[in-house]
């Protein structure tokens, strides 16, 4: 019973922060249904995919001293984390690049 109380309280306790690389969605993908939810994707939302957080994880997302909680709405084939625009503009992300970000969730 303790062994399984230590591993339910390891698999709740947030990972530790860690960067890596983010990139801007297409504008392409404006108004198309999301992976996770079905809605439609909005540009300028608050949003993130990734490869393979569970959907609905709230993510909390650093860039250059500015943070931001973003929502894992979608999967994507990238190799770390792909932010809305919304969320990118906010964490001053160049939109049409990619950035080092930190992320923990």
């Amino acid at each position: 019973m303790r062994r399984l109380l230590l591993l339910l309280a390891m698999l709740t306790a947030p990972a530790q922060a860690r960067t890596v690389t983010a990139t801007v969605y297409d504008p392409w993908y404006n108004g198309r249904p999301d992976y996770c939810t079905g809605r439609a994707y909005q540009h300028w939302g608050i949003s993130a995919a990734h490869p393979y957080i569970r959907c609905g994880t709230l993510v909390t997302v650093t860039h250059r001293g500015r943070s931001l909680v973003v929502p894992i709405t979608d999967r994507c084939d990238c190799s770390s984390i792909d932010l809305s625009a919304g969320a990118a503009y906010r964490l001053r992300v160049p939109l049409d690049g990619v950035a080092k970000v930190g992320i923990s969730y």
